[in-house]
């Protein structure tokens, strides 16, 4: 297979590559919903609206951020963008700093989504920099962004051949983002998960939206070792599997308040997968790997019809998820859930 020779559609190539050859386990496999056999509902009159940042999604999922700053990305960000609009979905898009850097706009995105929630993204990392808190503005203003995703990555920093390592400060200047921004701060990581210790920071700081971003999904760690020469893998390849599991970022997550947003993301792949995470406490899903293999074939050609079908059977697997617990919408379907009578 072929992989581009800059860093950026380097990580496209090779993400789409172990989405298709090596996914990490699924956590939320060992999730049990209760089977129902006298729903006593209408199929057809299941609703499965959810709000999130003061807008209606037509289904409790959002694309998450994959990538900025070159032109396929451009292109990619801006076919998600189509679809998520036309499917009542929310989008995140990937780290803006390259762009914002070069001067690139990624206008066209809120013109393309004009009513769904689009989601920014800067790296925690280089939040904490001199110019962190203007970059962050930029962000938000460049997209006219309804959030601003936080990513946190240090592991995937640590093996990457460019990686930054100075974590120094990153705290204090997420807790100036949040009061300093006009819309609100989510904090998430890239596949390795949210500590529970690591979320009771953010809360105290302000944040109130998480993505947990858990084992199961990319594994960034693997993606960043394989782009090193040979005889420096074996320095990392310890680390390929530490990190913390979907099932257990969300769990932990949601006890600490229940006035938390919790994005469930890191290996979501139907809408079976979508109903267990809302199960156990998320209020919402992301999904990323999985939605640009069915977006780019392996040519790297767009094929938006290929990606609104899978969206479609998504739908359909969430809703037959929600019907057969005899489950009426998201809100009702939740509270039937013992994890959440533990948490209240």
């Amino acid at each position: 297979m072929y992989y581009a020779k800059d860093r950026k559609n380097q990580h496209l190539d090779l993400a789409k590559f172990q989405f298709e050859s090596e996914i990490e386990f699924n956590s939320l496999e060992s999730i049990e919903l209760p089977y129902c056999a006298l729903p006593e509902i209408d199929f057809s009159s299941v609703n499965l609206e959810t709000d999130f940042l003061n807008k209606k999604l037509l289904i409790p999922l959002i694309i998450s951020g994959m990538t900025g700053g070159t032109d396929r990305s451009k292109y990619i960000n801006e076919a998600l963008a189509e679809v998520a609009e036309d499917h009542g979905l929310g989008m995140g898009i990937g780290s803006q700093r390259a762009s914002l850097e070069t001067g690139n706009t990624q206008k066209t995105l809120r013109k393309i989504a004009p009513n769904i929630p689009l989601i920014g993204n800067i790296g925690g990392i280089q939040l904490a920099s001199q110019s962190g808190i203007d970059l962050a503005r930029r962000a938000v203003d460049d997209i006219e962004a309804n959030a601003l995703a936080i990513h946190l990555n240090p592991l995937q920093e640590i093996v990457q051949p460019e990686g930054e390592h100075d974590w120094r400060g990153v705290l204090n200047a997420i807790e100036k983002t949040v009061k300093l921004l006009p819309c609100p701060v989510i904090v998430k990581e890239v596949g390795r998960g949210l500590s529970k210790e690591v979320i009771i920071k953010l809360f105290d700081v302000g944040v109130k939206i998480f993505d947990v971003a858990g084992m199961g999904g990319t594994n960034w760690t693997k993606i960043e070792a394989s782009r090193r020469l040979e005889n420096d893998k074996i320095v990392y390849q310890p680390f390929y599997h530490m990190g913390i599991t979907l099932k257990k970022g969300i769990i932990d997550a949601s006890t600490i308040s229940k006035n938390n947003t919790i994005i469930g993301s890191g290996g979501i792949k139907n809408g079976l997968d979508i109903a267990k995470a809302i199960w156990i406490g998320a209020d919402l899903v992301a999904m990323a790997g999985v939605i640009l293999k069915k977006l780019e074939d392996d040519n790297n050609k767009i094929n938006k019809v290929r990606l609104y079908d899978f969206i479609d059977d998504i739908k359909k697997q969430l809703k037959i998820a929600l019907f057969i617990t005899g489950s009426q919408n998201i809100r009702e379907f939740s509270e039937k859930s013992e994890f959440r009578q533990i948490i209240k």
